[in-house]
């Protein structure tokens, strides 16, 4: 499998699935954010600050199929130059009593577990900054 890259950093993963990607804007300010990883029973909610609206199919690139099930992360969203929509999926770590650690920044203090990277719905203004998110996967029933 190709090499995932950014500005600083390359991250090599060994599996990827297809999967379908909703993002759907709220008056409010957050979008809620769907993934279904095609072929599995695996599906994925979570909500974002961003200002993209619409669907689209991608890959989602990981090493372990356990960071599929189960798992909560928070998520970093850039539409890059070439009009993909890049997700950096990085585990929140429990920490003691209940509390979770979601203290590493955006440009990667620790490095994702999962990226997802496909085309952009073009529900979009024209330029958007990078945002945040936070996401949860479970196995649908």
């Amino acid at each position: 499998m190709e090499p995932i890259q950014d500005d600083n950093d390359q991250i090599s993963f060994q599996y990827a699935n297809d999967c379908d990607l909703e993002i759907h804007c709220s008056p409010f300010g957050l979008s809620g954010l769907y993934i279904k990883v095609k072929g599995t029973n695996i599906m994925g909610v979570g909500s974002t600050m961003g200002l993209i609206t619409g669907s689209t199919k991608g890959l989602i690139h990981y090493n372990d199929s356990q960071d599929l099930m189960d798992q909560k992360y928070k998520l970093y969203l850039v539409v890059e130059d070439d009009g993909m929509l890049r997700i950096d999926f990085t585990k929140i770590s429990p920490l003691a009593q209940g509390s979770e650690d979601i203290s590493a920044g955006p440009a990667g203090d620790s490095m994702p577990s999962l990226i997802f990277r496909g085309k952009c719905p073009d529900g979009r203004p024209s330029h958007i900054q990078p945002f945040i998110g936070i996401f949860s996967f479970e196995r649908e029933d």
